[in-house]
């Protein structure tokens, strides 16, 4: 937890327009597809939680969909965070690791949700579609 507190401190800006409760959950996805089922055996998740100062980490509990609270969930295959984490630039590497298919996004709120809650700069800097070409 502490690899990745220092990683969203350093990149605080991208998380500065976040709407406190703002989050993100990490999830394995072991076995592979296993967690995009509505509830799953528990597994460990970490959580990334918009707090009044800052983007805070904790360790938490996933159990499925239809429990996560979340506004967005990460489902990495077995050891692409860890690659992340120890790479010199890991949210480079989350990027690429979202590219490549080793890590899933999932969204759980509507467009208009997210950008109420401030995920625009966020998701432009993974590289992924929030509002389409046409603004």
């Amino acid at each position: 937890m502490g690899g990745w507190q220092a990683v969203l401190e350093r990149h605080a800006e991208l998380f500065a327009e976040l709407a406190p409760g703002a989050s993100v959950a990490l999830a394995a996805r072991t076995p592979p597809r296993a967690n995009i089922e509505q509830v799953v055996e528990p597994r460990p998740m970490l959580l990334w939680l918009r707090e009044s100062a800052r983007m805070g980490v904790s360790e938490g509990e996933y159990r499925g969909l239809k429990t996560l609270g979340a506004d967005v969930l990460f489902l990495p295959e077995e050891g692409a965070l860890d690659a992340a984490l120890a790479h010199q630039q890991p949210m480079s590497e989350l990027k690429r690791g979202v590219r490549d298919g080793r890590i899933l996004v999932m969204v759980m709120r509507s467009r208009n949700e997210l950008r109420e809650r401030g995920w625009s700069e966020f998701f432009e800097a993974l590289g992924l579609p929030f509002l389409g070409t046409c603004r």
